[in-house]
């Protein structure tokens, strides 16, 4: 009896830690540059960012690796565009795997993310 108590417990604390830790990651500046791109060009972002932009920029953008932390970026959009196609060593172009949309969307959602 003690022990199906003691199970009750541990499942409700769980559960409590799963609602308080959901307003966090509501706030998570990737997903919040995410969404509303996503939203805007009807794509999940932060896939097409993990499968050609993650290999060199970590965090989904946030983080410095191989390549530079793009959040807080002082490029422009029409930068980051002309970047994202035609590349800057060593840095490849991706007007050749990319379609425009998905370009503009990296873009924006590059410039979405904050310096923090």
């Amino acid at each position: 009896m003690r022990a199906l108590r003691n199970r009750e417990i541990v499942c409700a604390l769980a559960v409590i830690a799963g609602l308080a830790s959901a307003p966090a990651a509501a706030n998570d500046p990737v997903d919040v540059a995410a969404a509303a791109v996503g939203e805007k060009y009807q794509m999940n972002i932060k896939k097409l960012f993990a499968t050609k932009c993650s290999w060199c920029h970590q965090g989904y953008g946030m983080k410095q690796a191989d390549g530079p932390k793009l959040a807080g970026t002082s490029k422009t959009i029409e930068q980051l565009t002309k970047q994202i196609n035609d590349g800057k060593s060593p840095m490849p172009g991706f007007k050749n795997q990319l379609s425009e949309n998905e370009v503009q969307a990296l873009a924006e959602y590059i410039k979405a993310l904050p310096a923090n």
